[in-house]
């Protein structure tokens, strides 16, 4: 045992020889090497990543298409993410890109679920300590529009009266408190009363102390009709029932509110009182375009 101290003690001075020739002056030692980072689960050197450069949003602003470009040196694939946040507030989406190509811009996929609402965002590209941004607005979407007015039918219609008449208070006349929803369409009563157009019959009723009895009409078109102050026990239609044009609805009489007898002829737009989008309108032109 005693003659093997010195020569493990010789290789152990063969070994730390080239160091300590290096240190004097002898070949060049080697660089210390730069500890690597970590992103996204993939090491790599930070000082690699150059730049995060090409940062572009298009396509539909709720769902963005988002494109990014990683310059990084020495590394082919490199790992990072893109935050959307809005503009003070929290963040909407964090999209992980994981193992992407170095140098060339990429297409960053949108969550398929994810919707951004109206609003100021920023957008974050990150990758090695580098980073881009850049803002979206998404505007708030747009008033609805007030329904069309489908256009007047055609004039080969029935004038709704069967007999002399004559044009009474017409629509808009002021009222006590509101005003007239109609046109008051004057003749002897008992005249017949009769749908100008088929269509069904929406509603029939009676308003002692208004329209009294009526009827209403709906033509199929986006147009009802409303028949009031017919005369009372005269109705000769139900509701549901489909009728043609010419049809007798009831007789012309002053049931309801009325003081002498006539017809109040309404015309609607989108119903009769279906929604809040159903209104009157005002029914004298296409009175006129019927009565021949």
């Amino acid at each position: 045992m005693r003659l093997r101290a010195p020569i493990l003690t010789a290789l152990a001075l063969a070994v730390a020889a080239p160091a300590a020739e290096a240190q004097s002056g002898g070949a060049a030692a080697p660089a210390t090497a730069v500890p690597a980072a970590k992103v996204g689960g993939t090491a790599f050197s930070a000082a690699r990543v150059r730049s995060v450069s090409g940062l572009s949003v298009g396509g539909a602003v709720t769902h963005p298409a988002i494109r990014v470009r990683f310059a990084a040196s020495g590394l082919p694939y490199v790992d990072g993410q893109v935050v959307v946040s809005r503009s003070g507030g929290p963040v909407a989406a964090r999209i992980r890109l994981h193992h992407v190509r170095a140098n060339r811009t990429i297409a960053v996929r949108w969550p398929a679920r994810l919707t951004l609402g109206p609003g100021r965002y920023v957008i974050r590209a990150t990758a090695g300590g580098m980073s881009r941004r850049t803002t979206l607005v998404v505007p708030a979407a747009p008033a609805p529009r007030p329904p069309a007015v489908p256009p007047h039918p055609a004039a080969g219609g029935v004038f709704p009266v069967v007999g002399p008449h004559t044009y009474g208070d017409p629509f808009g006349a002021p009222r006590n408190g509101y005003t007239h929803q109609g046109q008051d369409v004057l003749g002897a009563e008992g005249l017949p009363i009769v749908a100008p157009l088929a269509g069904t019959v929406f509603a029939t009723g009676n308003q002692a102390a208004a329209a009294g009895y009526y009827v209403v009409l709906d033509a199929g078109d986006g147009h009802a009709y409303f028949f009031a102050h017919c005369e009372k026990a005269s109705t000769a239609v139900a509701t549901g029932q489909v009728v043609s044009a010419g049809t007798q609805l009831c007789r012309l009489g002053q049931t309801g509110d009325a003081t002498g007898p006539h017809l109040h002829f309404e015309e609607w737009v989108g119903g009769w009182r279906v929604s809040s989008a159903s209104h009157p309108i005002d029914p004298l032109p296409q009175l006129k375009a019927w009565d021949r």
